[in-house]
């Protein structure tokens, strides 16, 4: 009896506590939750930008707006890869249509990584109403998916320090965009990151860039693929991902601007703040390359915009 008043008295408490959390998680103004609910519940721009840091940090949406006429918003987030940007199209889909989605596609995404799963965490806060898009893919690398995701706290536990950190120190971004203004002075030490700890390709991954791409055609969302540049060139031929990702993107006729090696960049560390990324100089030149790709390869929808 006692064991039962105490398990009662615990789902109780969860559910309260989860209802809460819920409620601050929804009131967030800024911070990497306030913009994925605000892409998955709210947005209706006409193209929306997916990709990790890489997105986020360079693609600017009001040079694309300014240049096609399109409304624009930058759903990347740091840190993701391929089955996070899978789930959130499937999100997207089920409230609205954009009619362009740019991926900006980092070239080891298809090799086997403990990341690309367990990073897909920041999406349990939205199990509740999307556990046919989450479940598919929470469980190919864990256990007890139901059991665990029944709790509210178990849910949200991942976002109460966020919703704190962002209250006391509300973090800017510019229709999604977070630029970085440092500037490197040579070159640098530090490698390409590479989270993939294996150069095997996953499978699974494999057929969530399929997904994606099906999801796309079959809600008539027109696609282009993006890589984005380095400051040090380097020789990309032997990665197996990029080139299956290059592949799948032709067989789907998908435009795919591979930008990795750019002479508009390499040497130009000016216009880096570190290795990975562009500073806003750097990121405002790219984002001006990007909206003429999409000017080129899609004129019936800038036309229609103007």
């Amino acid at each position: 009896m006692k064991l039962l008043k105490f398990l009662l008295i615990f789902l109780l408490v969860d559910q309260l506590l989860g209802y809460g959390v819920h409620q601050l998680f929804l009131s967030q103004d800024t911070g990497k939750f306030a913009r994925s609910s605000y892409v998955i519940n709210d947005s209706n721009d006409e193209v929306l930008l997916f990709g990790s840091s890489h997105m986020v940090r360079q693609y600017v949406p009001e040079i694309i707006t300014k240049k096609t006429g399109l409304t624009c918003y930058n759903a990347g987030a740091e840190g993701q890869q391929l089955l996070y940007h899978t789930a959130l199209l499937q999100m997207v889909l089920k409230r609205t249509t954009p009619k362009l989605v740019v991926l900006n596609i980092d070239e080891h995404w298809l090799f086997e990584s403990d990341v690309a799963y367990s990073r897909l965490n920041d999406l349990n806060a939205y199990y509740s109403y999307h556990k046919d898009v989450l479940y598919p893919k929470l469980k190919e690398k864990s256990t007890f998916v139901p059991v665990k995701m029944f709790f509210k706290g178990y849910q949200k536990n991942s976002t109460l320090v966020h919703v704190v950190r962002y209250f006391f120190s509300p973090q800017g971004s510019f229709n999604g965009y977070k630029p970085l203004y440092g500037k490197m002075q040579g070159p640098s030490n530090k490698s390409h990151n590479n989270e993939a700890l294996s150069e095997n390709i996953d499978l699974f991954l494999v057929q969530n860039l399929e997904l994606f791409i099906n999801l796309a055609r079959e809600n008539g969302v027109k696609l282009l693929f993006v890589n984005s540049p380095y400051p040090e060139a380097k020789d990309f031929g032997n990665n197996k991902s990029l080139q299956k990702i290059k592949q799948i993107a032709k067989e789907n006729k998908i435009p795919f601007y591979d930008h990795l090696n750019d002479g508009h960049f390499v040497g130009n560390y000016a216009m880096f703040n570190d290795p990975m990324h562009l500073n806003n100089e750097g990121s405002e030149k790219f984002t001006g390359l990007v909206a003429d790709h999409i000017n080129m390869e899609f004129p019936d929808l800038v036309n229609d915009s103007k």
